[in-house]
């Protein structure tokens, strides 16, 4: 699995700035915190230092979060107000208007950590007792078990933000409380050159994964906002079928939130954090998130270093999701511990390679920048700019690439496989398997 560390007041320092971008092909911000100003600035100072790094905003969705602009504290079994447009002495304004609210009988913040009993809601306002005394930092997200958010709504705010950052060189998107399929659509009609990352947060992101799935380029379980939503006891089951669904398809899945947390406070993670990563591995996940671990804590380099060295000595055995009828990709998953190298504009193949999750060493060489971008998402595939492909003089451009990457491809092997397409048509991925030899390149 690889890393993706979010970008925060710790590490926008220029020092940790380099520190992570020397180990990490691409960062994360998230547009619900901080100010636009400082998100586009940071842009700007990401891709000075590395311009090929890959870049991922989050967007945030109709998600409403609390407006306070200091820590409130409040005790157990005080009556709290939690409105939008509505002020008082027990109110805590939101952000946003409250979803459709079916019948339930708590509610959340902050990822499930700060919990209501439901009183009482109304449109654009619901009470809750307390549970516990509690401290309400600023921003935080309130989450309502079983709710339905507005999707024209939704799309808006994705406009907004997509406007917002039209000058800024975003190369993915995370889109935040995705539902279905056809905000996805919409905006792969609209912004083809982004890559979109699917959020699935709520009750029904997970109803519709097969075809969130289907038509996303990268799926992300943030599992923070999924289990505040649909209950503690619903998550295991519905990371599994996330993930299945994620893995069907042939995309690449981040598992957010909350994977070192403990390492705020502590210089050693629990157990707990050590077999929830495990159990990331072991359900295909290509990409380990660190939000607040990165942003905010200041222990972040001890985290992201354990983090690291964690991941390259504990290489867990994978498998294989469900065969299918395509001989070609069947042949291609026999080989094992050689490395592949494919030759693609589009990318269309890379989901028939990864879709058996290839512990193989993957080297892709493509001409388009969205095509590298998402390569950059795969945990095992190293991605390589190349000219413009010449279809004319095809075999002799392949080769020129072989030999000049030689020494890379063939490191830890004297063979590879090339994987191309002979007799292209439009729509093709792949239908030539060639053994290379590094004697003879």
């Amino acid at each position: 699995m690889k890393i993706l560390p979010t970008i925060g007041p710790e590490t926008i320092k220029l020092k940790n700035l380099k520190f992570l971008l020397s180990r990490s092909d691409f960062v994360r911000l998230n547009s619900s915190h901080n100010s636009i100003i400082w998100h586009k600035n940071s842009i700007k100072k990401i891709k000075k230092i590395k311009p090929s790094s890959v870049i991922l905003v989050d967007f945030p969705g109709v998600k409403p979060r609390t407006d306070n602009k200091k820590e409130i504290s409040i005790k157990k079994n005080d009556l709290i107000s939690f409105s939008y447009k509505k002020k008082g002495t027990k109110t805590i304004p939101i952000t946003k208007p409250l979803p459709i609210i079916k019948k339930n009988a708590y509610f959340t913040l902050d990822d499930g950590k700060i919990i209501f009993k439901t009183v009482s809601h109304h449109k654009n306002e619901i009470i809750g007792k307390s549970l516990n005394n509690y401290k309400i930092r600023p921003k935080k997200g309130l989450n309502i078990p079983g709710s339905v958010y507005d999707d024209v709504n939704q799309q808006k705010i994705y406009l907004k933000f997509f406007n917002i950052f039209k000058k800024s060189k975003l190369d993915a998107v995370g889109l935040s409380f995705v539902q279905n399929k056809k905000i996805i659509l919409k905006l792969k009609k609209k912004f083809p050159k982004i890559i979109l990352v699917s959020k699935i947060e709520n009750s029904e992101g997970l109803k519709n994964a097969d075809e969130i799935s289907k038509y996303s380029d990268v799926v992300m379980i943030d599992r923070g906002d999924l289990s505040a939503e649909i209950g503690d006891a619903k998550l295991y089951d519905a990371i599994l079928k996330i993930s299945n669904f994620t893995k069907k398809y042939g995309k690449p899945l981040i598992m957010a939130t909350e994977n070192l947390e403990t390492m705020y406070r502590d210089s050693r993670p629990t157990k707990n954090d050590i077999i929830s990563l495990g159990f990331a591995d072991q359900v295909q996940s290509d990409i380990i998130m660190l939000s607040e671990e990165t942003a905010i804590s200041k222990n972040w380099k001890s985290i992201f270093n354990w983090l690291n060295k964690f991941l390259k000595s504990n290489k867990l055995n994978k498998h294989d999701v469900p065969d299918d009828t395509n001989i070609f990709w069947n042949a291609v998953d026999t080989i094992r511990d050689f490395p592949l190298v494919v030759f693609t504009k589009k990318g269309l193949m890379l989901s028939k390679i990864f879709k058996k999750n290839v512990r193989n060493k993957v080297f892709i060489f493509t001409d388009t920048i969205k095509t590298k971008s998402i390569s950059n998402f795969y945990n095992n595939a190293t991605c390589l700019l190349t000219k413009k492909f010449d279809n004319k003089n095809i075999n002799k451009f392949y080769y020129s690439y072989l030999k000049k990457y030689k020494n890379l491809i063939f490191k830890n092997n004297n063979k590879a496989f090339l994987i191309t397409i002979s007799f292209p048509k439009k729509g093709a991925t792949a239908n030539s398997l060639s053994l290379l030899n590094k004697k003879d390149i």
